[in-house]
C-alpha cells in the first residue's frame, strides 16, 4: 500500500538506497568495521562492569558511569594532551629557516611558548584536584581508571571538553560579580517576579536544564534567602560529567582552596600581546551550597521531579540551552511534561523562561528559527507573557548582544543576540 503511493522518483531513490546499502553491507571493509565496533563496545562494557567502586557508583546508570570515568581520565590527561599541542607549535617553528627562527626568538616567541607550558601545568593542579575529589567520592582505584582508559580509543579527543570546562569555570566562578551572567539573571528574576507572588515562592520549584558549572542556578537558589523569601527548590540538571563535577567541586571543599587558572593558553590567535594571553584568573572553592539547591547529573529529557506534588508552581529556566538539542521537540516535550498538571502532581501553574541563541549543532534533526519556535509554543499550548528578540529591544545594553565565555581582551569576541520569553501553560489556574 505504501509503495504504490510513492512517485516514480521516490521509488527509484528507495531502490538505489536499498541496493547500495546492501552492497556496502556485504563488503569485507564494512564487515570488519562492524566487528571492530562491536568488539570495542563489548570491551568498554566489560571494563565498566568490572569496576566496583562504592554503592553510590554502582547506583549510577551505565551511561553515567561511562561519563564520570571519561571525565576523570580527561581531567588527569589535560596537561599531557595540551603540552603536546604546544610542542607541535615548536616543531612547526623549526620548519622555518635558522635566520627566521632567530628573529622570532629575539622578540620572545620561544619564551612565550615556555610560559604557556607553565600555565598549562598550573591549570592541571586544579583539574587534578577535581579528578581526585570524585575518584575518592566513588571509591575508584588507579587500576579502575587505567582499565577503563585502555578500553577506549581516541582518549585525547575529549581534551577540548576540559578546555571548555575551564572557560566555564572562569565565566561562572572566577569573579564574585559575573558580568556575563548578570543581565541574564536580572531578566530571569524579573520574569519570575512577574508570574510568582513573593508569598508563593516557597511553593515554587525552578528547574535549570543544561546548568553547566552552576552559577546561574546557585544565584537563583540563594535569591532573597536571608529574608525568608527564597524559592522552594532549584534543580540544576547537567548531563556533562565534567561540568557536573566542577559544580560539585565548588561546593564540596572542606576548607578554602585557591587556584590560579590560565584560561587563554590554549591558542595563540587574536591576542594583543603576551601579557594578555598569560592573564591569570583566580578561582576559590568552599562556597556554601544553598539548602534548596539540588544538583543532578542527568539527561534532561529523562529528568523527573520526585516530589512535584509539594509545589504549586513549576518554572523551567533554560539559558543558552535549547539549541544544543539534537531533537528540539524532545526538549519541548520534557518541559511540557514537567510543567503541566496531571493526576500525579498538584501543579497549579507551569511556566517556561528562556534566554538563548539559536546556534544549532551539526546533527540537529530540526533547525527552527525564532518565529517558528514561537508558533510551535502556541501549537503546544503555551501562552506567551513576554516574548522578544534582544537585538530588537532597546532595553538591553550592547545593542542587545549577550556575551558567552567572551574574552574582552581578545581581537575575537563572542556575542549573541538571544530569544527571550516567559510563557505559561494554557492549563494554569492563574491566567496570564
Amino acid at each position: 500500500m505504501y509503495l504504490t503511493s510513492l512517485t516514480s522518483n521516490q521509488l527509484t531513490t528507495l531502490v538505489v538506497v536499498f541496493v547500495v546499502s546492501n552492497m556496502i553491507a556485504r563488503t569485507p571493509w564494512f564487515q570488519n568495521w562492524l566487528i571492530k565496533k562491536i568488539e570495542g563496545r563489548h570491551k568498554l562494557f566489560s571494563s565498566i562492569n568490572s569496576i566496583k567502586g562504592n554503592d553510590e557508583f554502582q547506583q549510577l546508570s551505565f551511561s553515567s558511569k561511562e561519563e564520570i570515568l571519561t571525565a576523570i581520565n580527561s581531567l588527569h590527561s589535560y596537561a599531557a594532551n595540551t603540552l603536546s599541542q604546544n610542542n607541535r607549535r615548536r616543531k612547526l617553528f623549526k620548519l622555518m629557516s635558522w635566520k627566521q627562527q632567530k628573529l622570532c626568538d629575539d622578540i620572545g616567541y620561544t619564551k612565550k611558548l615556555n610560559s604557556i607550558d607553565k600555565g598549562i601545568k598550573s591549570n592541571q593542579q586544579l583539574l587534578t584536584s577535581i579528578a581526585n575529589k570524585f575518584t575518592s567520592k566513588y571509591d575508584l582505584s588507579y587500576s579502575d581508571l587505567q582499565s577503563f582508559q585502555s578500553s577506549r580509543k581516541n582518549a585525547s579527543s575529549t581534551n577540548y571538553r576540559v578546555i571548555e570546562a575551564l572557560s566555564h569555570i572562569v565565566r561562572d566562578w572566577s569573579s564574585s560579580d559575573p558580568k556575563e551572567i548578570e543581565p541574564i539573571l536580572n531578566y530571569v528574576k524579573k520574569e519570575i517576579n512577574r508570574v510568582i507572588p513573593v508569598a508563593e515562592r516557597a511553593r515554587t520549584c525552578i528547574i535549570v536544564p543544561g546548568s553547566g558549572t552552576g552559577r546561574l542556578a546557585y544565584e537563583i537558589a540563594k535569591w532573597d534567602s536571608k529574608s525568608s523569601q527564597s524559592l522552594g527548590a532549584v534543580h540544576a540538571v547537567e548531563y556533562s560529567g565534567l561540568m557536573n563535577m566542577v559544580n560539585g567541586f565548588v561546593f564540596d571543599a572542606e576548607e578554602v582552596e585557591k587556584y590560579e587558572i590560565y584560561p587563554y593558553v590554549h591558542t595563540c590567535s587574536n591576542f594583543l600581546d603576551t601579557e594578555s594571553q598569560l592573564r591569570v584568573e583566580p578561582f576559590q572553592v568552599n562556597i556554601q551550597k544553598p539548602e534548596n539547591l539540588h544538583l543532578h547529573h542527568e539527561d534532561f529529557r529523562k529528568f523527573r521531579l520526585d516530589n512535584s506534588s509539594i509545589f504549586d508552581n513549576i518554572i523551567v529556566v533554560s539559558v543558552f540551552f535549547i539549541d544544543t538539542a539534537e531533537n528540539l521537540v524532545d526538549y519541548f516535550d520534557t518541559i511540557q511534561y514537567l510543567t503541566t498538571k496531571t493526576t500525579n502532581n498538584n501543579i497549579k501553574n507551569g511556566y517556561w523562561i528562556n534566554v538563548g541563541p539559536l546556534k544549532y549543532g551539526t546533527a540537529s534533526q530540526v533547525e527552527l528559527n525564532g518565529e517558528e519556535i514561537r508558533k510551535l509554543r502556541k501549537k503546544l499550548g503555551w501562552q506567551d507573557i513576554n516574548s522578544k528578540y534582544s537585538i530588537k529591544d532597546s532595553e538591553h545594553e550592547n545593542n542587545g548582544l549577550f556575551e558567552y565565555t567572551t574574552d574582552r581582551g581578545s581581537l575575537w569576541q563572542g556575542f549573541y543576540g538571544v530569544c527571550m520569553w516567559n510563557t505559561a501553560r494554557k492549563e494554569n489556574e492563574r491566567k496570564a
